[in-house]
């Protein structure tokens, strides 16, 4: 047997591994009866132990204790040798996750396990795992030094070795053929995982979908009455030479114009950029001296490249609300857009009041509880999600007191 292919575990190698390797748990994904029906398959295939396991080696699937050799059963009757055997099985399962790779690897006792990972969405989401085998006969010496590895749990001697001559024997190669069925099933599994989370995300879409179209359903609710209005109140305006009244009312007449008749999933940067103008003079009109806004347009290519409509507004809003409201005097407001390889990236910065850690460490994760507080922010990373199949990067840097950048990293594609 090859050292580098067969590795006896020490107490320091897992705790690296279980130090750096990520975890999420498989059971929000994973259908038990799928599971279970492979793991069924494969044991009466191959006439061995299997079992499915999540990062930290605790089965997610029915354990089939007759399947299980005589040895096994016996040290793991007595609560200490079923604590070893839980062990061996999460540092069997962290090791294959850490490497990414099917590994073989001794367990407390001595016998062989073998892993194969299951990874998903970019994390170690468990293990396929067999094993509690020997790859030879034993010998005299073998049996002693599995005894010695059992001696602590006072189980009976005699008891012991007639079951350590009891357990399955197979040839390495045969280990191998069977690991790599393993790999298969593994395959099919992660597959069975991503079909799930794509139709999770498509009810999700469905659902977003559906609550967008009743808001702009409502939003449409008389809209020739409300340009009316506005469109009076303009020309009242000019009328009466209030000149800033009236850029006032024609730049929201022009923003309001921009929600209600140009409502398309996705629009191109330059359009954007010409309805976000509206709303920026809105605002400096509104903090007067307070505000500056700049935009930094460093590839012209960028302009036809699409994005989520309403994406650079909402993200402005946050800024605004959060970062430049509650900070007293002169703030600043910048918009970056350039290409990098294949990507487009939008940066967005102000000098604002900035944010602490704890709520920082919640908006990049799309789970935290902060970044559900904040609804636009849920709503873009979803559509971002869902137009860009998971190809976008949605990160916030800050630091209290000197302000928060925004970056959007997103494929680059144009309307054809």
């Amino acid at each position: 047997m090859r050292e580098d292919w067969i590795r006896e575990w020490t107490e320091e190698q897992f705790d690296q591994s279980e130090a750096e390797g990520g975890e999420s748990d498989i059971r929000a994904y994973f259908d038990l009866g799928l599971f279970t029906k492979l793991q069924k398959t494969f044991m009466t295939a191959t006439g061995m132990n299997g079992n499915i396991l999540d990062p930290k080696g605790v089965a997610i699937t029915d354990k089939f204790e007759d399947r299980s050799p005589a040895f096994c059963r016996l040290v793991q009757s007595v609560p200490e040798g079923e604590r070893r055997c839980l062990r061996s099985d999460e540092r069997v399962t962290a090791y294959s996750i850490a490497k990414e790779t099917s590994v073989v690897c001794k367990c407390h006792a001595g016998l062989y396990d073998s892993a194969v990972p299951i990874h998903f969405r970019k994390h170690g989401m468990g293990a396929f795992i067999t094993g509690q085998v020997l790859l030879e006969h034993p010998t005299d010496d073998m049996i002693t030094d599995i005894l010695r590895r059992v001696e602590s749990l006072g189980l009976n001697k005699e008891a012991l070795i007639e079951a350590i001559r009891q357990v399955p024997v197979i040839t390495e190669e045969k280990l191998k053929a069977t690991t790599e069925f393993m790999s298969l099933l593994v395959e099919y599994i992660v597959k069975s995982l991503e079909e799930n989370e794509s139709k999770r995300k498509e009810a999700e879409w469905r659902s977003l979908l559906l609550e967008t179209e009743m808001k702009v359903i409502q939003a449409k609710l008389h809209p020739h009455f409300l340009f009316n209005i506005l469109n009076l109140i303009s020309g009242q305006a000019l009328l009466e030479n209030a000149s800033q009244t009236y850029a006032t009312v024609n730049h929201l007449s022009r923003m309001l114009r921009y929600i209600v008749k140009s409502y398309r999933p996705l629009v191109t940067i330059e359009e954007e950029l010409s309805q976000l103008d509206s709303y920026m003079q809105l605002q400096v009109l509104r903090f007067e001296d307070r505000l500056s806004f700049a935009v930094d347009l460093r590839d012209e290519r960028m302009k036809s490249a699409l994005l989520p409509s309403l994406t650079l507004q909402i993200l402005i809003e946050n800024a605004i609300k959060h970062g430049i409201e509650p900070k007293e005097g002169p703030c600043g407001l910048g918009i970056s857009i350039y290409s990098m390889e294949d990507k487009g990236v939008i940066e967005i910065e102000d000098t604002g009041v900035g944010m602490d850690e704890q709520i920082l460490l919640e908006l990049n994760e799309e789970g935290g509880e902060h970044a559900k507080r904040l609804s636009g922010i849920a709503m873009i990373r979803k559509r971002l999600d869902y137009y860009f199949e998971g190809h976008y990067e949605l990160r916030f840097r800050s630091r209290e007191g000197q302000g928060t950048k925004v970056i959007i990293a997103f494929p680059i594609t144009a309307r054809g």
